[in-house]
């Protein structure tokens, strides 16, 4: 009985793994993001409010990450990152809710060199 259950653990720890890798999201580029959105529920016009993105670099080699921010009310920490590899790196981002109602903005999120990206967002709305 002991061996069966220690199997059934080993079996389920190993799904639990392959569940967490795929709640990341990963370009063509060999970078992961930990999530893409992030809720900050309600919030009042004129605040402004902040979320964090964690980027992981999956490849064997540095990768340098780009961020472009779709509007002025939208800002981050730094336009880029470099990643070495295996290693994760975070971005701040800061929202100025401007306008009542619901909000979603983005980040355009590109690795050095690839024509392809992928996109991060803050979204929420006001009281």
């Amino acid at each position: 009985m002991g061996k069966i259950l220690r199997i059934l653990m080993e079996v389920t720890f190993w799904l639990t793994g392959i569940v967490s890798l795929s709640a990341c999201s990963e370009s063509d580029d060999g970078f992961t993001v930990r999530r893409e959105s992030v809720d900050v529920g309600a919030v009042s016009v004129g605040d402004s409010v902040h979320a964090t993105f964690t980027f992981k670099n999956n490849s064997s080699k540095d990768i340098v990450l780009s961020f472009l921010p779709e509007c002025d009310c939208t800002t981050v920490s730094t336009d880029g990152l470099e990643l070495k590899p295996r290693k994760c790196g975070q971005l701040d981002v800061k929202v100025a809710v401007e306008q009542s109602g619901e909000f979603v903005k983005y980040v355009y999120v590109q690795a050095a060199g690839s024509d392809a990206f992928i996109t991060v967002s803050v979204k929420g709305y006001t009281k």
